[in-house]
């Protein structure tokens, strides 16, 4: 075996692996079969095992010796058999006996060598071993327990009754990041994001199709310039396509290209296919037959000889009807005119993945060049509508000759929501300046500025908002003037453009214009009528069937149900929208969704799920400088910092969100203002939240809805240094909040303004709200805001228990001599927090800790915190 190379996506069959090899070396004995198709990794497996301090016997079956008998045995057991005699002639011995005596001598002798050290046997492309040996290899691994000895043979295929009763592991093809981690380690040019999905969708998740795909590109294909392959290159693996398809008899070529050239006919209902799953060129699964990648379904498909694609397509236009069997008949019978005719089935397409089959057909029959490019690039539309963006970027390289426009908005869309943000702004913009159609320009326009704000290029956009055709539609207008001039700070300027958005978009049936809708009431303060617009386009785009919309108005749709203070329905929405978006293949806007699902664990103080999804986002976030997921992962970051009592860590991401990945995210920071604010205050840096409070409260005085107008109050409540004041502002926010219906965010409020009580020795009043906000908290499923609502009770001089704590011990410890406040701070001291941290926790200074502690000494007769934790740790 080779030395081991960096295997990527295989974590789960390493450890299977690993397991297998440390029970072997325990004594117990164990043996395997990897299963899976050329290139999945299995040798990478076998050479990745540990066997420094084992005896490694290695093998690799030949295809030229699969008819000599006992040969892979025999190279197997040489190295170990010409380093002793005597075993030499005892493996002879055996060889030249009864079948059970061979068998029986292999056993004893992988024993014997076992006595000294563990013996690890590795047998690669099992599938081209001779008969024998694998019947031998076979009686042998089903009687390794209880010995030192691990079998592992990777194959292919399945190795028939010699290995029966072995234990089997099948290599599912590589996930999509494992397969970017693959790129990035073999490919030394550097493959766009967008290419790089086009070549995992080809490759199928196979690691040695996917690095021959993109060590082929050429620098034409890497920039666009030219149409992509799909097909395999010339080397091995071509080449090893090509022998097993030449080895095939004749029918059961014919049976192999029907399976690759048509995915709706069962190849199981034109005839037999045993031959050709044992040339591991099909797999079966019960009765049902599993095609190979796209890759090797076309390499075979250019491979077979003109007569057997035309005996294959004969056969499938005799198996179906309708607009299939005109494919068929066309080419099985060269010069068939049918081109015109599956252009017009395609109008009446039941989905846009059919519509695109048939269109793209329909180009490939055409022999117009203007036409057939016009026909491709309507399939590759279709393609990216229905989901499918791999095949629709290799339709759209070949649609050269067809509007540049319309090219360049289809690849920018495309790279917006499964690309890089910079392609996309210029594909976009470009597009804009050459569509003829008023309304595919402002839709290119309106994508081109998205694009600008998802990197967070914040000038960018203000320069296209500044330099808008004089051709460009009324709502594409208003949309990119309203939000230009929001994000200035020109909220009075922005509104009448705003609402002119929102009145075109309800009033239009489309998913776009709604969408548009949705953030222009979003940019108005008008969180319901952005959530109600969000949900018209998520109704739109599942009923018009375009799959491609899907997943960015989910993103609408969970951002505003998050500020709506909805976790629910957010929650729900993003779920959706990381299912629709992962099988139409778009990975930003995937990543929106992780993010978002993220914020809204955040706020609610589950850190578990924040920080999973958050981590999962992460390498997307940063390989694709997607700034906003980047600013909104910052503001989940802050949230949970807060919910930890670490307000310093808070406040230094929130003002730092702007750096690095994330630019200029206006919109993010505006919303995250109620957290920086509070960060500030616990720190006792009030004038760091100035600035920002006073953006907030200019956005929200022009938009004038109750659930932000309550969130401003709140922020004057804490920064308030006059209690009559903060009293005014806190009842205010409660009062509106209960208006909005914002459950978790009146909650905090009613805590926030009870530890200001508190503080005040309105001890009753602030039991009351500590204990509103503790309901809430309890029944939204958020564990750690509940707790310092628990915290806070406690503090006031109530009992209150966890709820997971038994009924008998529900009433808290009492401290003899000391007040409630008094107790909670000796607990604290006990759990080994600082005067500082006690004093954020309680929000009370840091001197009236001071104080409290010094009458705890003398109250308790201690001397140190050392003491005062052993007294309260002996309760």
């Amino acid at each position: 075996m080779t030395a081991a190379p960096v295997l990527h996506g295989r974590d789960g069959e390493l450890h299977r692996l690993g397991e297998l090899l440390h029970r072997a070396r325990s004594g117990a004995g164990a043996a395997l079969v990897v299963l899976g198709e050329a290139g999945m990794g299995k040798s990478a497996l076998l050479a990745s095992l540990p066997v420094e301090d084992a005896l490694a016997l290695d093998v690799r079956g030949i295809h030229a010796e699969r008819t000599l008998a006992f040969g892979g045995l025999h190279r197997l057991l040489s190295p170990v058999v010409s380093g002793s005699s005597a075993l030499a002639a005892e493996l002879r011995l055996a060889m030249g006996g009864a079948p059970l005596s061979l068998r029986c001598g292999v056993h004893d002798l992988l024993v014997r060598l076992s006595a000294a050290r563990p013996v690890v046997c590795r047998v690669d492309d099992a599938q081209w071993l001779d008969p024998e040996s694998s019947a031998v290899l076979g009686f042998v691994a089903r009687r390794l327990s209880g010995h030192a000895v691990f079998m592992v043979l990777a194959s292919r295929s399945e190795l028939g009754d010699a290995l029966a009763g072995t234990s089997r592991l099948s290599l599912a093809p590589l996930p999509d990041d494992a397969c970017e981690r693959v790129l990035r380690d073999r490919i030394v040019t550097e493959v766009p994001a967008g290419l790089r999905a086009v070549l995992t969708d080809l490759a199928g998740g196979n690691p040695l199709d996917l690095v021959a795909l993109a060590g082929a590109l050429t620098p034409e294909q890497l920039a666009g310039r030219a149409p992509l392959p799909d097909e395999l290159p010339e080397g091995p693996r071509r080449a090893d396509c090509a022998a097993r398809l030449a080895a095939l008899p004749a029918r059961a070529r014919r049976l192999l290209l029907c399976a690759v050239a048509e995915s709706t006919v069962d190849p199981l209902a034109l005839g037999p296919v045993d031959e050709v799953v044992a040339a591991g060129l099909l797999r079966l699964d019960g009765t049902v037959v599993r095609r190979p990648s796209k890759v090797i379904r076309s390499t075979l498909y250019a491979l077979a000889s003109a007569a057997d694609r035309r005996a294959a397509h004969t056969m499938l236009a005799a198996a179906v009807d309708g607009p299939q069997r005109l494919w068929h008949r066309a080419m099985a019978e060269p010069g068939s005119p049918f081109a015109d005719d599956l252009a017009l089935a395609a109008a009446d397409a039941p989905s846009p993945a059919a519509a695109a089959t048939l269109l793209e057909r329909a180009a490939a029959l055409t022999v117009d060049s203007g036409l057939r490019a016009s026909r491709m690039l309507a399939a590759a539309r279709q393609a990216w509508q229905a989901g499918r963006p791999g095949r629709a970027r290799v339709l759209l390289s070949r649609a050269g000759g067809a509007d540049d426009g319309e090219i360049a908005l289809l690849h920018g869309e495309m790279e917006l929501r499964d690309g890089e943000p910079a392609v996309a702004t210029h594909e976009l913009a470009t597009a804009a300046t050459r569509l003829a159609d008023p309304a595919a320009a402002a839709s290119a326009l309106v994508l081109a500025g998205e694009a600008r704000r998802l990197s967070g290029d914040l000038p960018g956009y203000q320069a296209m908002a500044r330099a808008l055709p004089a051709g460009a539609t009324e709502m594409a207008t208003a949309h990119f003037t309203g939000l230009a001039a929001t994000f200035d700070g020109r909220h009075a300027d922005a509104a009448g453009y705003l609402r002119r958005v929102v009145e075109l978009g309800e009033a239009s049936a489309g998913v776009a214009e709604a969408l548009w809708a949705a953030e222009a009431a979003f940019a108005l303060g008008r969180g319901e009528k952005a959530y109600d617009c969000a949900s018209a386009a998520v109704s739109r785009a599942r009923l018009s069937g375009r799959e491609s919309t899907l997943p960015w108005a989910l993103v609408q749709l969970s951002l505003a149900a998050i500020v709506l203070d909805r976790h629910p329905a957010a929650r729900a929405a993003s779920t959706e929208g990381l299912a629709t978006a992962a099988a139409a293949a778009q990975r930003n806007t995937w990543v929106e969704h992780l993010s978002l699902l993220g914020l809204s664990a955040a706020l609610r103080g589950d850190r578990g799920t924040a920080l999973s999804t958050l981590d999962t986002a992460a390498p997307g976030i940063a390989g694709r400088g997607l700034g906003r997921p980047c600013a909104i992962a910052s503001w989940a970051h802050a949230c949970l910092d807060l919910a930890d009592d670490r307000p310093a860590d808070a406040l230094g991401r929130l003002e730092a969100m702007a750096a690095g990945v994330s630019g200029a995210q206006p919109a993010i920071q505006v919303l995250a203002t109620p957290q920086l604010v509070e960060a500030a205050v616990l720190v006792e840096q009030p004038a760091r939240a100035e600035r920002a409070l006073h953006t907030f409260d200019a956005w929200v005085s022009a938009g004038g809805s109750d659930a932000w107008l309550a969130l401003s109050h709140c922020c004057h409540g804490l920064l308030a240094t006059d209690p009559t004041e903060a009293e005014r502002h806190f009842a205010g926010a409660i009062t509106l909040h209960r208006t909005a219906g914002a459950a978790m965010e009146l909650a905090r409020t009613q805590m926030a303004y009870a530890h200001r009580l508190r503080r005040h020795r309105r001890t009753r009043a602030a039991r009351d709200l500590f204990r509103d906000a503790l309901r809430v908290f309890d029944s939204a499923g958020a564990p750690r805001w509940a707790d310092r609502a628990r915290a806070g009770l406690r503090a006031t001089g109530e009992a209150v228990q966890a709820p997971d704590v038994e009924p008998t011990r529900r009433r808290a410890p009492s401290i003899a001599g000391l007040t409630p406040q008094q107790a909670e701070i000796s607990r604290l001291v006990a759990v080994g927090e600082t005067n500082k941290e006690i004093a954020r926790r309680l929000v009370i200074s840091h001197r009236t800790v001071d104080h409290h502690l010094r009458n705890i000494f003398t109250t308790l007769g201690v001397r140190s915190r050392v003491e005062l934790a052993r007294r309260v740790a002996g309760l």
